[in-house]
């Protein structure tokens, strides 16, 4: 398994958590957060979404959560991939999504956009990891009591 430096986690901290590992991320859960770290130069279509989907569910011991995913790598995410992680009934226990992007201009038009495309749970993106954690617990614990 090969890491980048732009991924959100160390490899030590990564053998410490109860994680999966995929071929194209590293999924791993932190109450009530599923971190998503994907590998570089991959493509996520709707296959890729819903094993991401099953896997949230099982590490979150089918209870609601949100996900942080670090989409700071070379990565695409297909028409079908989009559509199906959008869809409530493609993952009900999702209540919330932060992105970690590269920089404010690709932060900006993510969140830009999202405000046309309607999802289903909050989304927001951001360049700070810690910014992102906060709004995320905020928005779970909005929804739901834990």
């Amino acid at each position: 398994m090969t890491w980048g430096k732009t991924h959100f986690i160390s490899l030590s901290k990564i053998h410490q958590l109860e994680g999966i590992e995929l071929e194209y991320a590293f999924i791993y859960y932190e109450k009530p957060i599923i971190y998503f770290s994907f590998k570089e130069n991959i493509e996520i279509g709707a296959p890729e979404v819903r094993e991401l989907i099953k896997q949230s569910e099982k590490l979150s011991g089918y209870t609601p959560y949100v996900t942080f995913s670090d989409v700071t790598t070379n990565m695409n995410v297909t028409y079908e991939g989009r559509r199906v992680s959008a869809d409530m009934n493609e993952a009900p226990l999702h209540k919330g999504n932060a992105v970690l992007v590269k920089n404010g201009r690709l932060m900006i038009a993510a969140n830009f956009f999202s405000a046309f495309n309607k999802s289903p749970f909050p989304f927001r993106a951001f360049t700070d990891k810690q910014e992102a954690i906060d709004w995320l617990l905020d928005v779970i614990y909005e929804k739901t009591t834990l």
